[in-house]
């Protein structure tokens, strides 16, 4: 969908959704930072429906299937903590805006879910006072605050073309300095597309500017728009996809005259229709630094809401303390009266009357509270606490000591801030290298899916990295003509030797090509940690089975040989080096020979005392790829270093 939701869709879309009403909620999901998921029992249809919400973008109905997220976000958890297995009592477009409620009902009182479809929106969860639980977004503009704890108050009102006379319209229209189109879209809140569909249907020209309009032309254009109003009023939706070059540009809730040249294919349900515009994001593969980038970044905005909230504070107690010097007489008598009340046996009357005061709101001398509400210079009412056990000039100066505790306050929370900004562009200058390391090693090959050489001669050589992979590995990719490897030791991957190379041509497979791969079978496996060498064989196809002898059992990832192996014995050597795979860069392991073969820049390791991380680290610099790189082709154990070609290592 190219254009974003209209105040139009949001109408009919409620209109829709009424029959979701006395619905359960019954799962609610956070797919990514936008993306949020609520599945219901559909009270009318008995079906599991799905809510889904792409913050500022998307609304709609679906029974599409996504992959949700393992662990709950905390957006998530919190409305699941309020929200799940509460009734949906009413579902409501605000004013005529771009913005759906709805309102779920539990025990505890009716809980209000708000969803802002406009650009910068948001999804706010409210509590039965309209006070916000928790946002998906914290926003703050100069009229409203979107954070917790706060209420909840929506943007400015937009104009309703629903309620607007002709005399109210032509006035919107002349004091516009736009052309017409613009000027439906914006003065009377129709969008874009709904201002051009106004246009054409009143066959007047959309650029014409509002100055060169006669009486008689505004006079029309009112009609045309109070008929197609009628239209929406009577709820006569007739959802209608758009297709241009056989792809879906766009759905409407009524057929438009003003798409030309476009095919046009009805739909039952705007609200369903609507899914076809769900884009389902892969997910990326976090980096090593994304989860502590990601914990920095929610504790920058609570430090961010701290010290707001600080701002906030010194503001209101400098206030508190002007206003109470401001009232310093009144504060005074009231102060007075209480002291003799508090000195008398029988308290109950002097209490009833202390509350009657103007300037008091509550008084409650067993709780030690005493709220006044005293008016600034401008008038304003304040609302303030004192300490009736004080005087007024100590309850004074308690406000002004609390305003300068804060501003320290502010001091040490903008130094943590600073801290984590710091901390945060750390860690995503490691990620940015990190990520341009990985990035070198260009597009993927089948091949890399598990362990990998290039043999002397060209043939693919793989091999499984556990039990999973061995079975796929086999299953898939032994084919007719190739070879079968297997250490002679429990623990050892299985081995496919392809006869082709990576442009998928033919490649026979020679004795040195099998010899490279029974060394790198027998490399990779558990021998690499107990001997200097090991015996590995090779096998055709036809004589690898996943049938077992009666009475036996295979387990996942194993195979039974039937016939003659042939054998080698193996010194367990390994090479790691850069080679060039279609103008590609890739970090390859493998028997010397085939390294030596194809790199400038290798290492020869046999079984030793340096750990894997150790070397993996010094590799890394030296090829300038992330250490993961060198890690996923390193043997399965310490290493000793025997020979270096191409660079010295430190």
């Amino acid at each position: 969908m190219q254009r974003g939701l209209s105040s139009f869709d949001i109408y009919v879309l409620v209109s829709e959704l009424q029959e979701l009403l006395g619905s359960y909620i019954d799962k609610i999901y956070q797919l990514t930072r936008d993306e949020l998921l609520i599945r219901i029992n559909n009270k009318k249809t008995n079906e599991k429906e799905i809510i889904y919400a792409k913050n500022s973008e998307l609304f709609c109905t679906t029974q599409k299937k996504f992959t949700v997220p393992q662990k709950p976000s905390t957006f998530a958890m919190t409305l699941r903590k309020y929200l799940l297995n509460g009734r949906i009592t009413e579902i409501i477009q605000h004013e005529f805006d771009r913005i759906i409620k709805i309102k779920i009902s539990k025990k505890e009182g009716e809980y209000t879910l708000v969803f802002e479809l406009f650009k910068n929106g948001n999804i706010i969860l409210l509590n039965p006072e309209e006070k916000i639980i928790l946002p998906l977004i914290t926003q703050q503009w100069a009229h409203r605050t979107i954070r917790s704890n706060k209420a909840y108050v929506p943007p400015p009102s937009q104009i309703n073309p629903f309620h607007l006379t002709e005399e109210q319209f032509k006035d919107l229209l002349k004091e516009s300095k736009k052309d017409l189109v613009r000027t439906l879209a914006v003065n009377i809140n129709l969008s874009g597309t709904y201002a051009e569909e106004i246009c054409f249907r009143a066959n007047i020209d959309k650029n014409t500017e509002i100055k060169d309009l006669d009486e008689e032309s505004i006079k029309k254009v009112y009609a045309v728009l109070e008929k197609f109003l009628e239209i929406f009023k009577e709820k006569k939706f007739d959802p209608t996809y758009v297709k241009k070059d056989r792809k879906i540009i766009d759905l409407l809730p009524i057929p438009f005259q003003s798409y030309i040249d476009c095919e046009v294919v009805k739909t039952e349900s705007f609200s369903r229709g609507l899914e076809q515009f769900i884009r389902i994001q892969e997910t990326k593969k976090e980096s090593k630094h994304q989860k502590k980038i990601e914990k920095l970044q929610r504790q920058l905005t609570q430090q961010r809401q701290t010290i707001t909230f600080f701002k906030e504070k010194i503001v209101q107690k400098k206030i508190e303390g002007d206003v109470i010097y401001l009232n310093f007489q009144r504060c005074q008598e009231l102060l007075d009266d209480i002291t003799l009340l508090l000195q008398q046996k029988e308290k109950t009357e002097g209490i009833k009357q202390i509350n009657k005061r103007n300037i008091v709101k509550s008084f409650d001398p067993i709780s030690n509270e005493l709220i006044v509400c005293l008016q600034d210079s401008h008038g304003k009412k304040v609302e303030l606490e004192l300490d009736f056990r004080k005087t007024v000039s100590e309850n004074a100066e308690h406000a002004y000591r609390a305003s300068k505790k804060l501003q320290d306050k502010i001091k040490g929370a903008e130094e943590a801030l600073e801290n984590t900004k710091n901390q945060i562009k750390t860690l995503e200058e490691k990620d940015i290298v990190e990520k341009e390391k990985e990035t070198r090693t260009g597009k993927q090959f089948w091949f890399e899916r598990f362990r990998w050489f290039i043999s002397n001669e060209g043939n693919i050589v793989v091999a499984g990295k556990d039990a999973k992979s061995n079975e796929v590995m086999v299953k898939k990719y032994l084919k007719e003509g190739d070879r079968y490897v297997h250490a002679d030791i429990h623990g050892a991957p299985s081995c496919i030797v392809k006869a082709v190379d990576i442009h998928d041509k033919n490649v026979s497979i020679s004795e040195k090509t099998l010899e490279e791969a029974c060394i790198f079978a027998a490399a990779y496996s558990k021998a690499w940690n107990q001997f200097a060498d090991a015996q590995a064989y090779w096998v055709h196809p036809e004589q690898v089975s996943k049938t077992p002898q009666s009475g036996e059992f295979l387990p996942k990832g194993a195979f039974v040989i039937r016939g003659k192996r042939n054998h080698y014995r193996c010194k367990l050597e390994i090479a790691v080096g850069e080679i060039t795979i279609d103008d590609t860069k890739k970090i390859m392991g493998a028997p010397v020979e085939s390294v030596k073969a194809k790199a400038d820049k290798f290492i020869v390791l046999q079984s030793g005392v340096m750990k894997k991380n150790v070397i993996a680290n010094k590799l890394a610099k030296v090829f300038d790829v992330s250490i993961e790189a060198i890690q996923r082709v390193l043997p399965p154990g310490d290493v000793t270093v025997i020979k270096t070609e191409g660079f010295e290592l430190k």
